[in-house]
């Protein structure tokens, strides 16, 4: 799974929200960097994507995690 630009947005200063489809991915993006908190979009009752909330400092650290699952 690539990160484009597209999937990212400036979130407030100092941080990134990313938007992702892979469901391990996700699992292990939120694992490692102990996220809390996600947001997911859901279609009749299946969840298909999730927007998460990074410290633009984790940006490599989430590039690197991706690279394994494209």
């Amino acid at each position: 799974m690539a990160l484009s630009k597209k999937n990212i947005w400036e979130f407030g200063e100092g941080y990134l929200k990313i938007h992702l489809t892979n469901s391990e991915a996700y699992k292990k993006i939120k694992d490692i960097l102990e996220i809390k908190d996600s947001t997911y979009y859901s279609k009749g009752g299946n969840i298909f994507a999730w927007d998460v909330v990074i410290k633009s400092t984790k940006l490599t650290k989430v590039k690197k995690i991706l690279k394994e699952f494209s």
